[in-house]
């Protein structure tokens, strides 16, 4: 039974050391130990992190059949980003002292799904933009346009101009007093406006065409540019170049290189050199009217850039802002929203 209060003595032949425990002190550096081996090697199962990718050459994955090709001396390289998946929590602890470096959450990286889905909607993504890019490379120079009957109208976004006024399977004809092929002349000529202008388009309705009139609105990815809201797919869409643009970009995929792929067809097809033997690398998803649209990492893609000896950097207007941020004095940001832009841009280089 329990006493309170009583002093129990000393073993006989020890002389006590007060305060002094050896199990407490091997307990707290065995949990010191543990401690250290979790932050150094064990993963945190819901963090990712974003790493500098490697920056290749562009002329190395695009080839060109059926036309006379052209060198340059400088080159193009495309920008990619490595996903880290294993991720410890003195990594995740060190990217914070890294400007180059970002933690983000699992979901952020794969929206909720698994790594295998993710990387099939990427190579879609790849195959979607290789089309856009020799699309617009080859209408710049003329060589070929696509054609069709009109855009047709699949879905209006709720609360948007064309919420109301267009239907689903509305074919879009005219805007303006332009005739309108293919859903990348739509795009085309709204882009033409400004924000808050009104509009008249010529729509095919139940057989009938009729016009309807709507006032454009900011875009949510770029405030600058003209929106109204629809969502559209082709009609009869005909493009037959006469040659063959073959792409192999590995285990690269995405939608990000579609301006890079670009600027190497053009540059390929046009005798003179595009890169005024200059390194020049650069992102941005190419929409099939020439638009430059914003991506993810251009922190990361910028300092790849820099570390393969790039000198330039083309970068989409909505990523300049934070791609100067991340290159410092390393290399030369140059903001750009369309294709055109940018060949204007390289073309008056020295």
């Amino acid at each position: 039974m329990q006493q309170p209060g009583w002093d129990l003595p000393d073993p006989p032949g020890v002389t006590p050391v007060r305060g002094f425990n050896p199990l407490r002190w091997v307990i707290l550096g065995l949990a010191g130990i543990l401690l250290v081996f979790l932050a150094f090697y064990v993963p945190i199962p819901i963090l990712y992190e974003y790493l500098p990718g490697p920056a290749p050459k562009v002329d190395s994955l695009i080839t060109i059949d059926g036309a006379r090709t052209y060198s340059s001396e400088g080159s193009f390289r495309l920008t990619t980003v490595t996903v880290e998946t294993q991720v410890t929590f003195a990594e995740w602890v060190a990217s914070g002292f890294d400007p180059h470096s970002a933690v983000v959450t699992r979901d952020q990286v794969t929206g909720g799904q698994s790594l295998e889905q993710l990387q099939e909607e990427q190579e879609a993504q790849m195959d979607a933009s290789n089309h856009a890019a020799t699309q617009v490379a080859l209408s710049e120079l003329g060589i070929a346009t696509p054609e069709g009957d009109g855009a047709r109208v699949v879905a209006t976004l709720q609360g948007r101009p064309a919420d109301g006024v267009l239907k689903e399977s509305d074919v879009i004809l005219r805007i303006g007093g332009d005739k309108v092929d293919t859903v990348c002349d739509v795009g085309r000529e709204i882009a033409e406006f400004d924000v808050g202008d009104r509009i008249n388009l010529t729509v095919r309705r139940d057989g009938k065409v009729k016009t309807v009139s709507l006032e454009t609105v900011a875009n949510p990815q770029d405030p600058a540019s003209p929106f109204i809201g629809i969502a559209m797919e082709e009609v009869n869409y005909r493009f037959k170049p006469g040659l063959d643009v073959d792409f192999d970009p590995g285990e690269i995929a995405g939608p990000s290189a579609g301006l890079m792929f670009a600027l190497q067809i053009y540059d390929q097809l046009t005798p003179d050199d595009l890169t005024h033997g200059h390194q020049v690398a650069g992102t941005g998803e190419i929409a099939c009217d020439g638009g430059v649209g914003p991506i993810g990492g251009v922190e990361q893609k910028v300092a790849g850039a820099a570390r393969e000896g790039a000198e330039i950097f083309l970068a989409p207007t909505l990523n300049a802002k934070a791609a100067r941020a991340a290159a410092g004095d390393d290399i030369q940001v140059v903001s750009v929203s369309t294709f055109s832009d940018a060949v204007e841009f390289l073309e008056a280089l020295e």
